[in-house]
């Protein structure tokens, strides 16, 4: 396959996106957008474009003192902002289907990939905003799509360590929204958040009113919240999936690192270096929610039990979301996802984790 290939790469936020990103970013001949659908990029200039690095964001991201942004410094327009980026992309048709139309938001991709393209490069786009509109993405342009996956417990206590009590961090506030707004999910919404939400206004306004009302909400409410939505995400976007990348085991296991890369590269040409990641590294918190019980909460009130613990559970969620459900039986993994874990099951949205027979025993 051709190196000038399109690589997106998706994951939920605080899920090693950056790290992952800043490795493809160090690769000749790359062109790699940092969060390419974040609403910032609406009002962006010259002047702010080298305002925030990893170094200063105070985020605990890689990546040193280079500008996230200064990639997009060929796509930016004189009136300022992106060429055809709305800040509305950032949450609105999050849950896009793969045969909708958006034109604006398909000019928007088509202008980022061009851009780098003209220049001889190779695109990557890597955002934590795109996990709803893998399928859309993949209908329209192809390439070669990469999936990050993180213990989802660790993924919400890397938001709830970023607090500044009692005020929600901005990665909590996008979960309320993008579940009060999830189709077909509106009993949920109002289960878990106990209240339904208008979902009109701009993203800024949508978000002050979920920050207005559930700026005090409990634990429990946030990860719930998160849940659901990490749930909604992955079911719909791995199926899509070339590659599935478990990043938990990417920091500490070298083997399946090197696994990784030649899979990246037998997909799209390129190789990037994992051999110094480190991250994520375990909170050494305790969860201050009854994760366990929480969690089958969620998985009850979606229905989703077989989707976790069935015979067809993807092995990726199987993994994460097994020690959950450690007092169920789940039904035997079947033979041709045993099969896909034990060569490695790298692509098709197979997971490169082996999937266990039955769930372990809860700590």
């Amino acid at each position: 396959m051709s190196a000038n290939n399109t690589i997106f790469v998706h994951s939920g936020w605080r899920c090693s996106s950056t790290y992952v990103w800043s490795r493809f970013r160090a690769l000749p001949g790359v062109r790699a957008y940092y969060e390419p659908w974040h609403e910032q990029l609406a009002r962006v200039t010259a002047l702010t474009i080298n305002a925030e690095t990893p170094d200063n964001s105070g985020l605990r991201h890689p990546g040193g003192t280079d500008p996230y942004l200064k990639e997009f410094e060929v796509v930016l327009d004189p009136a300022g902002g992106l060429k055809g980026f709305q800040a509305g992309y950032a949450l609105d048709r999050f849950w896009i289907e793969p045969e909708a139309s958006d034109l604006g938001q398909q000019a928007y991709v088509e202008g980022l990939i061009g851009a780098a393209r003209e220049r001889g490069e190779t695109p990557v786009l890597a955002c934590c905003r795109t996990l709803g509109r893998v399928g859309w993405l993949k209908r329209r342009f192809g390439g070669f799509h990469v999936m990050l996956v993180r213990d989802p417990v660790q993924q919400w206590l890397s938001f709830y360590s970023l607090r500044k009590r009692p005020r929600p961090t901005y990665f909590e506030l996008c979960h309320y929204v993008l579940l009060s707004e999830m189709a077909g999910a509106e009993d949920l919404s109002r289960t878990l958040l106990g209240q339904d939400f208008a979902g009109e206004g701009s993203l800024d306004q949508r978000l002050a009113a979920v920050r207005g009302r559930l700026k005090r909400a409990p634990a429990s409410v946030s990860f719930q919240a998160f849940l659901a939505v990490w749930l909604r995400s992955y079911l719909k976007a791995l199926p899509e999936a070339d590659l599935v990348v478990d990043v938990d085991r990417l920091a500490r296991d070298q083997a399946y690192a090197r696994e990784v890369e030649a899979a990246i590269e037998a997909g799209c040409g390129l190789r990037p270096d994992f051999s110094d990641c480190r991250a994520p590294a375990p909170h050494g918190i305790a969860p201050p929610v009854q994760w366990r019980k929480a969690a089958r909460e969620v998985v009850d009130l979606m229905d989703l039990h077989g989707a976790i613990v069935g015979r067809e559970a993807h092995p990726i969620l199987f993994r994460k979301l097994a020690p959950a459900f450690a007092a169920v039986t789940p039904a035997p993994v079947s033979g041709v996802k045993k099969l896909e874990e034990a060569v490695g099951g790298l692509f098709g949205g197979a997971a490169v984790t082996r999937a266990p027979a039955k769930a372990p025993r809860a700590r």
